[in-house]
């Protein structure tokens, strides 16, 4: 059986300092942007919290601050450094992760001393350039699958020509993380030894991401200049898949159903225009906000009232944890490490993906009664904290670097 981190009673305490000497190789490495970029963030400081030495290898970006306080952070310079949605596969997207690849080796050579495990956020290009140097340096490699998508990482190779290639080659890694069992049922399907496999979820900092006051979120609303009430909320990526499109037309039948509403959408991306524009045809520009990138993600949580995610594809998204974690009603495709979370009609609604009538029936759904977006709320919150937190998931990771260290 697949090797399970159940994050149960015996997981409450946390583990403490530890010696433990960790590298993390992630190629975003911001908290402004991407879910992959914000869970490395959040769970480097937690480690570091913790005691564990660890150290950061990442891109350095031209177009994106984000300041990180107390993290050693590495920053590997690459060819169109104001780029950095990468999910799409083009020749210079694959340039900038060769390039980065390249560089980050360079860098775990040089830095060799200062660890002896190292943690790739995402299992592609480099970690595939990387093992073989890892490998004659004798360290441990953990790698996390972060959503799987075809052709581009493992645990997404199977219609993939190079995958007879790629996966002996992937097989040098020590432990496989997924997030979801979805993810961990690819990477079996792919191939990969159940004694290499292990499920950890992504994790939420349920201190800083918690309810506010009634009173509190009043002056958020104000501050924001939104509604006191019915104010929907998307947080992720503007990009293609993330279900965007069928948001909008969602909202033409609510609008019929109550005018009083307000879409608030934070993140950026290609799609950014195009769905403006959307908007302007469809007759919704007052109805919705673009917000763009955001630092102060839980006050906008906090001065919502639904949170909405519509993708047709994820992993274990973190704006989903995020707003469960401040006590919204959610609404979500059926997808992924989804509904590894969502328990469907009790901790959110879920919604097949792409149903643009189905999502609609849940937005009126939740907009005509209050106390079941009360109960979904508070059953939401529940979930995160019993099972989500950072610092359940943080202890999780350094028992699994033990075990990799012994």
């Amino acid at each position: 059986m697949v090797n399970q981190f159940t994050l149960s009673n015996s997981s409450k305490e946390s583990v403490g300092i530890s010696n433990l000497k960790v590298c993390i190789v992630s190629p975003l490495f911001n908290p402004l942007i991407g879910g992959p970029s914000r869970q490395a963030v959040a769970m480097t400081k937690q480690l570091i919290k913790k005691g564990v030495d660890t150290v950061v290898i990442s891109r350095q970006l031209s177009c994106i601050r984000g300041e990180i306080e107390d993290v050693e952070v590495h920053y590997v310079s690459t060819i169109s450094s104001h780029v950095y949605n990468l999910t799409e596969f083009s020749i210079r997207n694959f340039l900038i992760a060769a390039n980065f690849a390249l560089g980050a080796a360079i860098k775990l050579f040089k830095l060799r001393e200062r660890f002896d495990i190292v943690q790739f956020y995402s299992a592609s290009l480099p970690l595939l350039l990387c093992l073989p140097l890892l490998k004659m340096l004798g360290k441990k490699v953990v790698a996390k699958t972060t959503g799987g998508r075809g052709g581009k990482e493992a645990g997404g190779l199977d219609n993939f020509f190079l995958k007879p290639l790629l996966v002996p080659i992937f097989k040098y890694t020590d432990k496989f993380i997924a997030v979801s069992d979805e993810i961990m049922n690819r990477l079996l399907k792919e191939g990969y030894s159940e004694k290499v496999i292990i499920k950890i979820p992504n994790g939420v900092d349920a201190e800083r991401f918690s309810p506010s006051l009634e009173s509190r979120r009043k002056q958020l609303k104000d501050k924001f200049g939104f509604p006191q009430e019915n104010v929907f909320l998307y947080s992720g990526r503007i990009v293609r898949g993330k279900g965007l499109e069928s948001l909008m037309r969602a909202m033409i039948d609510v609008v019929k159903i109550n005018d009083k509403i307000l879409l608030v959408l934070i993140g950026s991306g290609d799609l950014d225009e195009s769905l403006k524009d959307m908007g302007y045809e469809l007759g919704l520009e007052k109805y919705i906000n673009f917000e763009g990138l955001i630092e102060n993600v839980d006050e906008y949580l906090n001065a919502s009232d639904i949170f909405i995610l519509p993708s047709f594809s994820e992993g274990m998204p973190n704006s989903l944890l995020e707003a469960m974690a401040c006590g919204l009603p959610v609404i979500a495709s059926k997808i992924g490490g989804v509904v590894d979370v969502v328990e469907d009609g009790k901790s959110g609604i879920l919604f097949e993906p792409g149903d643009v009538s189905g999502l609609a029936s849940a937005m009126i759904k939740l907009l005509n009664d209050n106390e079941l977006r009360l109960k979904l709320g508070a059953e939401a919150r529940k979930r995160i904290v019993d099972s989500f937190s950072i610092d359940r998931i943080a202890d999780e990771y350094i028992r699994l670097y033990e075990r990799l260290s012994k």
